[in-house]
């Protein structure tokens, strides 16, 4: 009776340190919100700075999540897709991005992805044409300054200041409760093995797990609430960003086509390796009156081919052999099922790229534009205008982004001075999707 009533004081013992012990965690957790708060609370309104770093992340998630057209478009979610019909390309990325400390603001990341031309597969696999095999692997690395918040008057910053507060009242009760019925229901569970060494190891490990997943839990809490309240009373007048990215594509597979210099001549195997640098800077403006803009100025060297660039007719199979084509036998006996007939080129091309994207205030329709001036032997200008579209969830963070375009290529009629701009003309549609969790 005795040792029974001994081994129950050294569980209630055991089971009381366990409870200060990680009691502190918790209480470190709900130091670590108030301190944040305080942090911000006590810098004069001049500073601007209405949330947490965190919080600003997630806002800006929102608000850049508005444009998502290619792989070089920057994005805080940890996976995007796109797909360009004007040339076929599909895009998977993903962010490698890991939180540093509590509260950090997002200062750069590495992407990493694949890209190919998923149109021509199908259109290979379907209507018999020939696999262009045009697939790389794509990688990009952005550094981003920290946003600026201009406020209308010192009143926002006491707003979201009194608000944070409050909801740091509330959490810090919510946390305090589910830890106590952690604990109470922690201690009640098998009390009899608790001397057994691996029941003792696997309630240590279950307590360490629920109080990571309280901070974690309690953490993106705390800034979610934020910028939800941020975005709902626009408590500012302007938040200003800008980033800079250096991005590459790199073929894994060399791209083969059957080229002709004339009907008469004949076919000889082509390839090419067209690798892309590019370096651009961005800059992005918020504004409670007169909505989002974002302008971006790029540099950029392409390996190109005027396959590319319409420089060269592209026949099937049947017109190269209609026409008079020296090597229609050849061809089908290879099962080579078209052909480009014309001098091909490969050359590395400098361009120089501006853009800018534009979403009214409380808009989820935007207007976007282009303009792209290549050098060297592929000496054209090329602009575009489009209708960017954003769908939101039910959180009203993007969901999915959608943008018409109309192409305007040989804007000066240097590359094929005979034809008119409307003979240069064509349309398309961008479709971008971020998904997963979002970066912050």
């Amino acid at each position: 009776m005795m040792l029974q009533r001994f081994k129950i004081c050294i569980t209630a013992a055991a089971c009381l340190y366990a409870g200060t012990l990680y009691a502190q965690n918790a209480d470190s957790t709900i130091g670590n919100l108030w301190q944040i708060h305080n942090n911000i609370k006590n810098q004069s309104c001049a500073n601007g700075q209405v949330a947490s770093n965190r919080a600003m992340n997630l806002f800006l998630s929102d608000r850049i999540g508005y444009y998502l057209s290619s792989y070089k478009d920057m994005s805080f979610y940890k996976n995007n897709i796109t797909f360009n019909a004007a040339d076929g390309i599909f895009s998977l990325t993903h962010n490698l991005f890991q939180p540093k400390g509590t509260d950090e603001p997002v200062k750069g990341f590495m992407t990493a992805g694949i890209k190919t031309n998923a149109a021509n597969a199908f259109a290979a696999g379907f209507s018999k044409k020939t696999y262009s095999n045009e697939l790389g692997v794509t990688f990009k690395k952005t550094w981003i300054s920290r946003p600026v918040t201009v406020t209308n008057n010192c009143f926002d910053k006491t707003y979201m200041d009194v608000y944070r507060e409050q909801q740091l009242q509330e959490m810090t009760a919510l946390i305090k409760e589910e830890e106590n019925a952690f604990l109470t229901s922690l201690t009640s569970v098998a009390t009899g093995a608790s001397q057994d060494s691996n029941f003792k190891k696997a309630k240590k490990e279950i307590t360490a797990a629920f109080y990571k997943t309280l901070q974690e839990k309690y953490y993106r809490h705390f800034a979610e609430q934020q910028y939800r309240e941020l975005a709902a009373s626009e408590k500012f007048k302007t938040v200003k960003l800008h980033w800079t990215s250096f991005a590459m594509y790199l073929p894994v597979i060399w791209q083969r086509y059957t080229v002709a210099g004339s009907l008469a001549a004949s076919t000889e195997s082509k390839k090419t390796f067209p690798f892309e640098l590019s370096l651009g800077h961005t800059r992005f403006w918020e504004s409670k009156k007169y909505g989002r803009l974002q302008l971006t100025l790029e540099a950029a060297a392409l390996l190109k081919n005027n396959l590319e660039r319409r420089g060269i007719e592209a026949l099937s199979y049947q017109e190269y052999k209609n026409a008079g084509g020296a090597d229609s036998l050849l061809m089908y006996e290879r099962r080579i099922n078209s052909i480009y007939v014309g001098e091909f080129k490969n050359r590395v091309t400098p361009a120089v790229t501006f853009s800018f994207v534009y979403f009214p205030h409380e808009s989820h329709i935007g207007i976007s534009g282009s303009l792209v001036q290549s050098f060297g032997g592929f000496k054209s200008m090329n602009a575009t205008l489009g209708i960017p579209v954003v769908l939101i969830d039910k959180t009203t963070a993007p969901a999915a982004d959608f943008e018409f375009k109309v192409h305007y290529f040989d804007l000066r009629h240097t590359a094929f001075p005979g034809k008119k701009l409307i003979d240069n003309l064509s349309v398309s549609v961008n479709v971008g999707v971020p998904f997963s969790k979002i970066i912050y």
